[in-house]
């Protein structure tokens, strides 16, 4: 038989957790390379009012793929300078920071 690998029971994205991820995750804080509320670096899009400009399908791959699609006015750089946050994020951690994104209208 095969390996079986425990699926882990995600629980619903909890956005003052991922306030909390953005700001300060020891290394994947959002904030040093996107600005929210003035604060940040233009590294990366500003994530004011994010989830008035995309669905949160979009904000997935962006977190998961980077590369898929460079958000509107980044093309120039052809690949994005953001890591796969699956590499840096567990799956609840990125679940929270959907749910914040999410509620940033």
């Amino acid at each position: 038989g095969g390996v079986e690998v425990a699926a882990v029971a995600l629980q619903p994205g909890d956005p003052a957790r991922g306030q909390e991820i953005f700001l300060k995750h020891p290394t994947g804080a959002c904030i040093l390379c996107h600005a929210l509320k003035g604060q940040g670096s233009a590294v990366g899009p500003p994530m004011d009012a994010v989830a008035t400009r995309q669905n949160a399908e979009y904000l997935r791959r962006s977190m998961l793929e980077p590369n898929a699609e460079l958000a509107k006015g980044y093309e120039y750089l052809q690949v994005s300078p953001m890591p796969p946050m699956g590499l840096i994020l567990q799956p609840q951690e990125i679940e929270d920071v959907l749910s914040f994104l999410g509620s940033l209208k």
